[in-house]
């Protein structure tokens, strides 16, 4: 069974937008309270960023070229995810 992205809560994103290689960058939607199993079944916790991506609203870490997300006063924030 594939693994479901549960998500808890979402929050504004004003003034944050995500990075990706080769493009302009994208006005952030929301950050995303989630919840995942990991491979022993235990429920883990995370904060992702969603974004407005070819007419989709996704989740950015799962776009191979995202890079991070950056305060639009231009302060660049890398990405913490493994």
């Amino acid at each position: 069974m594939a693994n479901e992205s549960k998500i808890l809560q979402i929050m504004p994103a004003d003034g944050w937008s995500a990075s990706f290689e080769d493009e302009d960058s994208v006005p952030l939607v929301c950050f995303a309270l989630v919840q995942d199993v990991d491979e022993n079944g235990s429920p883990v916790s995370s904060v992702r960023p969603m974004a407005c991506v070819d007419e989709v609203i996704g989740f950015c870490d799962e776009y191979e070229t995202y890079l991070g997300v950056e305060r639009n006063d231009g302060e660049y924030e890398e990405d913490g995810a493994d």
